[in-house]
């Protein structure tokens, strides 16, 4: 099974050693995306805005590397504080309105004042 690694303009800088996402077997595994601006490289302080960031970057990603929202199987959410869910909730319904997929759901400490990371695996739409 062949491996190749995602790379592209847009988006977000990675805070660790690790790639945005892999393409293997048909599928796009994609790491926990922050809520960071990709141009500017602020975090938003409120966690709506941080968490809107978050899966528009994901959203990013995904379409760098063939994929989309439509695609997705499976999702990893990460919050800092469990009192966020509702709204986390709301803004994982925006971006997957329709037969959504899987969700894990953790609370977990986050690095850098970040609120929400999300990841997922997606079937390669090339």
């Amino acid at each position: 099974m062949e491996r190749h690694v995602v790379t592209g303009e847009g988006l977000p800088p990675q805070i660790g050693p690790y790639s945005h996402a892999v393409r293997a077997g048909g599928f796009v595994f994609v790491a926990g995306q922050p809520g960071i601006d990709p141009v500017t490289g602020e975090v938003p302080d409120a966690f709506e805005p941080q968490a809107r960031q978050a899966f528009s970057n994901l959203v990013a990603v995904l379409g760098v590397a063939g994929s989309g929202p439509g695609l997705v199987v499976s999702t990893t959410v990460l919050v800092s504080d469990h009192a966020d869910f509702p709204a986390m909730n709301a803004v994982f319904a925006d971006f997957f309105p329709v037969d959504p997929p899987t969700r894990m759901t953790m609370q977990v400490p986050l690095p850098r004042g970040l609120l929400i990371s999300v990841g997922c695996t997606a079937v390669d739409g090339r």
